[in-house]
């Protein structure tokens, strides 16, 4: 009897995970099966090519890789010929010539804007969205800010403007690209209009199927890698980054922002990206990890908040970030849902070892989002217990306790679960992974004293602690020095972090001026120097 689309995919789907060597006769047997094959429904084209990702970034051989390549083909084809009705069920999925629609940053919608093959649209405004003509206001030659007075609607404003419908949204993305020197304000002012966008490719390229890295050699599984000495590889020395060229960083920086765009998501370091800081490292089992930071106007005070994107076989696996103050860092894990039940601590302990080696970290942690807070999957799935294997623990003494007794319970209990109960206690607490018998310092515990100090001191006038920190700062320069706008605003960050930091009566003021001029421009340096601040300040 022949077994159908859904039978063949349900079959397939049972023994993805399998990787022992004896499934692959059957995996390619079935993935020949389902090329002949026809789906009946969207939902099951979809949940297929959620299969085919996993198999083309994790192949056990070259039939296989060459197999799931051409049936990306053939739903590529399938897509790109079908009727408008047909293709419009498959939006927002990141197939190839399909619709995404969405709410995105407007530098993001920017950048987009840039690429050929993507035709950008607005598509609607959400109803408790400011109007136009409030935000118009703002931003139209002096001479035509009376046509925001007439209480028009927005597209009736539009078209009194002289603006036609297909560059109604290349207006507004100019319109406040005048507000980029004031860059929250522009983002405020953006998020408030509420626009939703339609984003229409008109290459295959930009779909989840291609978005992809160029490798040289494929990695070919035989296992599943689930069990391992985690501190070991962590701790492993890290190669040299690689040399990247101008393009090839481009290249990169683009498969890095369409990850998040074709799954509808946006991170601060992957929009803002300054490219002279992505740094590619070329890890085992077809690993590699992207690392960057943000342009000098989007940056943190005092910390640096570094992206990634981690690929597997070339294709994006997982995103996110880690927020970096000297030897101490919050980290944050997503792994792209077509690559979970591989080998996600793997991949976790990869990243930790790039971030902990780069920035000579000796505190990781983690908050509690991650493993259940306001996030009903991370209670389902027991992530507490995933961080848990790798080391990381409440930094709540009482909650530690509670995790280390039950922890007990799991080894010695066959098919013990702690509670749900359980699970959301732990995310009272963050969990960290911790490297020293110190604990560095934390700037969440820094801002809340300057915080004070300028309630106390100042009563409460930011204006004025600015100006008087900032004035005893540069007190102890010996000359005058220029700072450029960016500079300017380390400085005043600088000022208050010595205020409330400073034990000693003297200050290594080149170590200073070296921090002020280089955090704009290079995170690596910076948090050398800030380690060896810190260190210096507080002793």
């Amino acid at each position: 009897m022949k077994l159908s689309f859904q039978q063949l995919l349900k079959q397939l789907k049972e023994i993805i995970y399998l990787m022992d060597g004896t499934q692959v006769p059957f995996k390619i047997q079935l993935l020949k099966s389902i090329a002949i094959a026809q789906w009946k429904a969207p939902t099951q084209l979809v949940e297929y090519h959620e299969v085919l990702l996993f198999l083309a970034s994790h192949p056990e051989n070259k039939q296989i890789l060459q197999l799931v390549e051409k049936e990306f083909k053939r739903i590529t084809l399938y897509l790109k010929n079908c009727s408008k009705k047909d293709r419009q069920k498959y939006n927002d999925t990141g197939l190839p010539y399909t619709n995404l629609l969405t709410r995105f940053s407007h530098d993001l919608f920017y950048q987009l804007q840039q690429d050929q093959s993507i035709q950008l649209s607005i598509d609607s405004y959400e109803e408790e969205g400011v109007d136009l003509n409030t935000l118009l206001k703002m931003t139209l030659p002096a001479l035509e800010k009376d046509e925001t007075t007439a209480g028009l609607g927005n597209n009736e404003l539009l078209n009194a403007l002289g603006i036609p419908p297909n560059q109604q949204l290349n207006f507004l993305l100019n319109e406040f690209s005048t507000l980029n020197a004031q860059p929250s304000i522009k983002d405020y002012l953006w998020e408030s209009m509420k626009l939703f966008v339609e984003v229409a490719p008109s290459n295959p390229l930009f779909s989840r199927s291609y978005n992809r890295m160029a490798v040289q050699n494929v990695f070919f599984q035989n296992q599943l890698l689930k069990k391992f000495d985690s501190q070991q590889l962590i701790e492993l020395p890290l190669p040299k980054p690689v040399q990247l060229s101008l393009g090839q960083k481009e290249e990169i920086a683009k498969v890095v922002q369409h990850s998040l765009t074709l799954t509808l998501r946006e991170t601060d370091p992957s929009t803002y990206m300054d490219l002279s800081t992505l740094r590619l490292y070329e890890l085992d089992r077809g690993i590699s990890i992207a690392i960057y930071g943000m342009n000098e106007y989007r940056q943190l005070p005092l910390q640096s908040y570094i992206g990634y994107t981690l690929f597997k076989n070339g294709f994006p696996a997982a995103y996110g970030g880690s927020w970096i103050f000297g030897q101490r860092a919050m980290f944050g894990l997503n792994i792209f849902e077509a690559f979970r039940g591989g080998e996600s601590g793997y991949m976790m302990c990869q990243l930790l070892r790039v971030y902990k080696q780069v920035f000579k970290l000796t505190y990781i942690d983690v908050e509690p989002y991650q493993y259940g807070l306001d996030n009903p999957d991370g209670i389902r799935t027991g992530a507490f217990w995933f961080y848990y294997r790798y080391g990381f623990r409440p930094v709540n003494s009482s909650l530690f306790q509670l995790a280390e007794h039950e922890h007990e319970k799991i080894k010695n209990n066959i098919g013990y679960r702690s509670s749900e109960k359980i699970l959301l206690q732990f995310t009272k607490s963050n969990i960290a992974l911790q490297y020293a018998n110190s604990i560095p310092t934390d700037l969440g515990d820094i801002k809340s004293t300057i915080t004070k100090l300028i309630s106390s001191k100042y009563n409460g006038n930011r204006t004025e602690a600015i100006e008087h920190t900032k004035h005893e700062l540069l007190s102890h320069f010996n000359s005058k020095f220029h700072f450029t706008k960016s500079e300017t605003i380390v400085l005043e960050d600088m000022a208050f972090l010595v205020k409330v930091l400073k034990k000693k009566p003297t200050l290594n003021i080149q170590l200073i001026k070296k921090l002020i001029k280089t955090k704009p421009v290079c995170p690596y340096q910076y948090n050398e120097l800030l380690i060896k601040f810190l260190t210096q300040i507080t002793q």
